[in-house]
């Protein structure tokens, strides 16, 4: 041996001791103090103050560039040439705007003559994505903020439906939940009881302390001190990620990059709870699909996808997302050689050359290439993302197989992702089963599942709030009113501040007790007075118990929250059409209706009823047939046909008519009455 390398390789060696004693000490053990609820959280400029090259570097990634207003970052979408998005399925037109006063999603639609007959134009508000896979609009009105329906996609340069919305389009109406706002953007003040409305100023962007939790116990620390206050091997006022057990460095990645089928909150906590150094089964439940398909990989299904790699699990816990993956610089300036040398640090080209002999297992291979699926997500079109299970052979999906991950047709069986056992989990699959139901696919057999868990958990844990809520939610879905009454008011014996079980219960008692209705829809409000739906039920109920004018203050209260709110216009035409006979009135606000929403059937329905006592039969007609275009089974529009018809002295086509009406509503004494009047005509 070379005497004059020993003192390098004694050098080497020591490094190599130290690193082992530094992480088998501090890996997982560190107890670090910013944990703690009330530690503050202190923003970005904070970091920036002493980290400024991190900072500037994180500021190029993906989550430095999540989340911003309009103009905060380059323009990359075509605003000019190729901005127009026709939606088929719905007969709806997009345009995207770039104007002097900011951006625009024009809505409309065109008759056969090209000629505008409905037309919507929304500002945009805020921007999610930084553009490296596509870029995503929202509107924001009184804190309430909903996705816009149509996406820029960049890898293609193109504009198209938003994700999802190809399968539903919700137009204007998608609400951004707190849980998909956590993971696109840094915290904000999320409204109890609200589905989508923040208070306060919004956020811009993922922050530092996402990953390091809040920082108020480090900067107070740092700001004025010594180097020697500083020279702590590990400085227990911050995480830093490195000094985590594995499982809760992962943690760290899959409180956003775990997406799974749907997740499931423990008791009193939300996303903004998690703090890096917990566990993520202190905060939630995640459930995957038992017997994943090979295919189904979706933009945030890293930290899962990943778990079904032998990499992974043989790694015995030396493998984490930042083995290949540095949070701090853009993906994007990484070559493809660079994530290759990640997977040359464990594996030796020779062997795996003998393990398998048609591949290219030289250094210059491409390993991403053969075991890592490129392509587009199961829940995003029009991108190139990497799938992050790695394995020895990847199976192509025919294209049957394909679809088949873009449409629910049988009840899928949900599994925790952890495995827990402890006394609730079976209540937390029935709530998962129940919520899946109302939010993903509408399949009955997932409220049968949810009912049977969760009667079966809360024999075990019969203080749980959230399960009675979820059981008493699936006994309503399936019709089941006298046991979902009972559900509810055992949450309300345990909570009786529970708003949206008061909701519930006001709507439950809508149509056979609109007094007791009433009651509880004025609690609900009471809990949270600037939720227009629950404005909008409450007026429901108040016209109901024929309290006319408390019924046009809630409608109008619920139109002042939401001005795009098309139920409430319309509820309050049919209040000045059917109570106070004011056509001007009414015409007005179904006209409104149907500029929101230019498929709102009863708003179309009611325009068809005032044109046929103004005589006119064409107006009549007209928006009879736009109600059928909608919704074939509309019986009422068949009787407002078959009035014009006879009216223009059609009578074949009247009786026509009616005998539709009559085939949906066979006990309709008027239109079997009017049936008779034709034949004896």
């Amino acid at each position: 041996m070379n005497i004059r390398l020993f003192p390098a390789i004694i050098a080497s060696l020591l490094v190599l001791l130290f690193w082992f004693y530094y992480s088998s000490v501090y890996s997982g053990a560190v107890d670090f103090e910013n944990l703690a609820a009330d530690v503050a959280y202190v923003g970005n400029e904070e970091c920036a103050y002493c980290h400024r090259e991190i900072y500037q570097s994180f500021l190029r990634t993906g989550m430095g560039r999540s989340f911003y207003r309009p103009g905060a970052q380059p323009d990359i979408e075509d605003y000019t040439d190729n901005n127009h998005v026709y939606d088929r399925q719905n007969n709806l037109h997009y345009e995207m705007i770039a104007a002097a006063d900011g951006y625009y999603q024009v809505e409309y639609r065109e008759n056969d003559q090209a000629v505008r007959t409905h037309e919507l134009r929304r500002k945009v508000d805020y921007v999610v994505g930084s553009g490296n896979n596509n870029r995503t609009y929202l509107a924001s009105e009184n804190g309430y903020i909903n996705e816009m329906p149509v996406t820029w996609y960049s890898e293609k340069a193109i504009w198209d439906l938003s994700p999802g919305f190809n399968r539903l389009n919700m137009r204007f109406n998608r609400p951004v939940i707190a849980e998909c706002m956590h993971c696109h953007n840094d915290y904000n003040v999320f409204e109890e009881f609200s589905v989508n409305r923040y208070t306060g100023s919004i956020a811009e962007g993922i922050s530092c302390e996402r990953c390091h939790g809040p920082g108020q116990l480090h900067v107070d620390k740092h700001m004025g001190a010594t180097d020697e206050a500083t020279s702590a091997s590990v400085d227990r006022t911050i995480v830093n990620p490195v000094h985590l057990s594995a499982d809760l460095q992962m943690d760290v990645c899959r409180q956003c990059h775990l997406q799974g089928e749907i997740s499931v909150f423990k008791t009193g906590k939300s996303s903004s709870d998690f703090r890096p150094g917990m566990r993520l089964t202190d905060i939630k439940t995640v459930f995957i699909e038992d017997g994943l398909p090979k295919g189904d990989f979706r933009i945030a299904s890293h930290g899962g996808r990943i778990s079904l790699s032998t990499c992974f699990t043989a790694s015995n816990g030396s493998m984490t997302c930042i083995t290949c993956h540095n949070p701090h610089e853009p993906v994007q300036e990484r070559s493809r050689t660079y994530f290759n040398d990640r997977c040359m640090d464990c594996h030796a080209t020779e062997s795996l050359t003998a393990l398998q002999e048609p591949k290219n297992h030289s250094n210059n291979g491409d390993c991403v290439q053969c075991h890592m699926r490129q392509g587009a997500t199961a829940d995003i079109l029009h991108v190139n993302f990497t799938d992050h299970w790695i394995r020895k052979k990847i199976d192509i999906l025919n294209e049957k197989e394909s679809d088949a991950l873009f449409v629910r047709k049988t009840a899928l069986k949900l599994r925790d992702f952890f495995e827990e056992e402890d006394p609730a989990a079976v209540i937390r699959q029935g709530i998962a089963y129940t919520n899946y139901y109302e939010t993903r696919h509408s399949e009955p057999a997932y409220l049968v599942r949810a009912i049977i868990l969760l009667e079966q958990g809360l024999q075990d844990v019969p203080e749980h709030l959230e399960g009675y809520y979820a059981l008493a939610r699936a006994f309503q879905l399936q019709g089941k009113d006298q046991q979902a009454a009972a559900a509810y008011q055992r949450v309300l014996s345990l909570d009786p501040t529970h708003m949206w079980t008061c909701y519930q219960l006001g709507r439950l008692y809508l149509d056979e007790a609109p007094e007791r209705s009433a009651a509880y829809l004025a609690r609900a409000i009471h809990l949270n007075p600037d939720n227009p739906k629950v404005w909008k039920e409450y007026g429901d109920a108040l016209l109901f118990t024929e309290d006319v004018a408390g019924a046009k203050t809630a409608y109008e209260r619920a139109l002042a929250l939401d001005s795009y709110f098309a139920t409430a216009y319309n509820r309050l035409g049919e209040l000045e059409f059917y109570q106070h006979n004011d056509l001007e009135a009414a015409v007005t606000n179904f006209t409104r209706a149907i500029n929101q929403n230019p498929d709102h059937t009863l708003a179309l329905h009611n325009m068809a009823n005032i044109a046929i006592l103004s005589k006119d039969l064409d107006q009549a007609e007209n928006y009879s047939k736009r109600v059928l275009a909608v919704d074939p089974e509309f019986s009422a529009s068949y009787g407002t046909l078959a009035t014009v018809s006879r009216e223009r002295g059609q009578l074949a086509e009247a009786e026509t008519y009616l005998r539709k009406l009559i085939a949906l509503e066979p006990n309709n004494q008027q239109a079997l009455a009017m049936l008779r009047q034709l034949n004896d005509e």
